[in-house]
């Protein structure tokens, strides 16, 4: 037999004959690194656990659907409502607004006895501190006796100015006149005749001899009924975009007074080109916070309710809908009575912020007891994300409370 195989043999023979001592420490030590990489992976799934746990109670949410109680009644009430907030009786606030607008007036009727020239002057009062009022068809005379008139009554401030238009006395193409000062004849021989005078703001024009067109009555009413109706628009605009949050202003809560400029041309006036027609309107307006006039409202109809208020906050989802009657105000506008009619949607209110700390700081698991403290919740469902996660939030801003209103109104929780 060849020396290298019998080596061979002889060298494999006694590594395989190896003492019992290290045996054992190899199959100890074998034992040993499966224990630590058992518990090391357990240590591993553990920590996983954990991290998932966390993970999940960080990203989980919670929905909590409330249905409040509603109840819808037909109501005819009236209300007797008192200004700035006052004990008794429905409260109300007063807005005040004002707007002007004008149209064009075309004179479509004819005279034969001519046309009166117009134009406008600045009027001064230097005689003293009060104000000189000027009735209407007060005379503005020139130098060279042409008288002019003003048409409405006017009243120029203490020491200051305003202007007017006049119209010439007679009709004619001589009372054109360009700029020229003027004298009131009717303070001639007192002391304000030389302090109260007049200068031309414009050239006076428009006077003519023979046939002339004049403003008749129809052309006046055929402008006015737009120009007032555009103030209403543009008032109702304005109120609309002023109103603070949380209060309502209905229409027929609005009322207007038209102020026509006393510069408008007048039935019977001549003009061979068309004339401004300006109206300044002045509004009021009655305000009321709408959980007041809900209240009030709740208050009225309490013995119509299936279910009876026992202090209970309630809202009324359609107000602004209902039919509203400004019957009456007294002079100083401090008390109205008003009436409101129709089927109105009552909704029993639910206190959002209240609800969720309650929910935070329950321990038990159904909310049902919770719920039950509130009369003004009449069905409650929670929903949660992940489904399968059981656990409820515990950070408010986790959690979002909906709440069925007729609107889909939601109060989420802030941390």
């Amino acid at each position: 037999m060849p020396r290298k195989i019998i080596k061979d043999i002889f060298l494999r023979n006694k590594e395989e004959e190896r003492p019992l001592a290290e045996e054992l420490e190899m199959e100890k030590t074998k034992k040993n690194r499966f224990l630590f990489k058992f518990i090391i992976s357990f240590l591993i799934l553990i920590l996983l656990g954990a991290f998932g746990f966390v993970a999940l109670n960080r990203i989980s949410t919670a929905a909590v659907n409330i249905s409040p109680y509603k109840e819808t009644l037909a109501i005819d009430s009236r209300l007797r409502a008192r200004a700035n907030g006052s004990a008794d009786g429905l409260p109300f606030e007063i807005m005040q607004l004002s707007a002007e607008e004008s149209g064009l007036i075309t004179a479509t009727g004819i005279s034969s006895g001519g046309q009166k020239a117009s134009g406008k002057i600045t009027v001064y009062n230097n005689y003293g501190s009060a104000p000189q009022r000027l009735i209407t068809n007060t005379r503005f005379q020139t130098s060279d006796g042409k008288v002019y008139r003003i048409k409405g009554a006017i009243s120029v401030p203490g020491m200051g100015v305003t202007e007017a238009t006049v119209y010439a006395d007679q009709a004619g193409e001589e009372y054109n006149i360009g700029p020229a000062d003027f004298t009131l004849p009717g303070l001639k021989g007192g002391p304000r005749f030389e302090k109260v005078f007049a200068k031309s703001k414009t050239a006076m024009s428009g006077g003519t001899s023979g046939n002339a067109r004049v403003v008749k009555k129809e052309d006046m009413d055929s402008v006015k009924a737009p120009v007032n109706e555009k103030i209403k628009n543009r008032l109702t605009e304005m109120f609309s975009k002023q109103k603070p949050e949380g209060y309502v202003l209905f229409d027929k809560a609005i009322k207007i007074e038209y102020l026509e400029n006393p510069d408008n041309p007048k039935a019977g006036d001549s003009s061979s080109r068309s004339m401004a027609f300006k109206v300044k309107g002045s509004a009021i307006g009655y305000l009321f916070k709408k959980d007041a006039l809900s209240k009030a409202l709740a208050d009225d109809n309490i013995g119509n309710f299936k279910k009876a208020p026992k202090n209970d906050s309630i809202a009324v989802n359609n107000i602004e809908s209902l039919d509203f009657n400004l019957i009456s105000a007294d002079a100083k506008n401090k008390e109205i009575t008003v009436r409101l009619r129709g089927s109105a949607d009552f909704v029993w209110v639910v206190d959002a912020a209240k609800l969720l700390e309650d929910m935070l700081s329950y321990k038990g698991k159904d909310f049902t007891s919770v719920f039950q403290n509130y009369p003004a919740i009449e069905k409650a469902a929670i929903v949660q994300s992940p489904k399968w996660w059981p656990k409820f939030p515990a950070d408010k801003s986790r959690i979002k409370i909906n709440i069925e209103d007729g609107k889909a109104t939601t109060t989420q929780g802030q941390r």
